[in-house]
């Protein structure tokens, strides 16, 4: 099924798109290489649409928050959130309720990753230059950015097509449903861990205190790294 977006659509996804390049030039600047993902990369946005750009490698969070100090850009509220017990932590920036700086606390597993290339990401550049790319979005349809709109398909009964659209094994979106599937059940509440980091505190240490408190927490990090 092809969707057609009206003016106010592609008005509304250049907005977005904006927002996302100002918050992702300071990052740019310092050489950190950070995508967003989601909706903003596929076009399938609306006014509830999330501002989330990620830096997919661990990379200091102090000199982070400075960098996005230095541009104006202000962190309200910092977690500490991990999915589950086999996933990395992640350090979340939350700027407003809509917008959100987010990376690894450790080297991340490729499965790991997977989840921002099937939902759909861009770097700056690609941003910049317009590209839209398919994606899998929170009600499990598989998106492909038409000139007119999008293409939409449900992902569980179109495996094999989805997999050969997104350039990935279909084992590997197999098991991204089930875990959008949960997630979509329980939302952010079902996360194994999320814990607000104080601002006298750094991620890294709240981070280290958890990892001498939690020997599987321990080997997960030291797994990787």
């Amino acid at each position: 099924m092809e969707v057609e977006y009206p003016e106010e659509q592609w008005r509304l996804l250049r907005e977005l798109r904006d927002k996302s390049m100002a918050l992702m030039k300071p990052l740019v600047n310092h050489g950190l290489d950070p995508v967003v993902y989601g909706s903003i990369a596929r076009g399938d946005v609306d006014r509830e649409s999330d501002v989330d750009v990620f830096i997919p490698h661990p990379t200091s969070t102090a000199m982070l928050e400075l960098y996005l100090n230095e541009a104006g850009i202000r962190v309200s509220r910092r977690l500490l959130v991990q999915a589950t017990p086999s996933y990395v932590p992640k350090a979340y920036l939350e700027i407003d309720d809509y917008t959100s700086v987010s990376l690894p606390l450790s080297r991340m597993r490729d499965e790991e990753l997977g989840f921002y290339r099937l939902a759909g990401q861009l770097s700056s550049n690609e941003l910049v230059g317009g590209k839209r790319v398919p994606g899998i979005n929170k009600e499990l349809y598989l998106i492909v950015p038409t000139r007119r709109g999008h293409l939409q398909m449900p992902v569980e009964k179109n495996i094999e097509e989805a997999a050969l659209i997104l350039g990935v094994d279909p084992k590997i979106l197999q098991n991204r449903i089930r875990v959008l599937k949960r997630r979509r059940e329980v939302g952010r509440t079902g996360v194994y861990r999320e814990i607000e980091v104080p601002s006298d505190k750094t991620f890294e240490q709240v981070l280290e205190e958890l990892m001498s408190r939690d020997p599987a927490l321990r080997r997960r990090i030291k797994t990787i790294d």
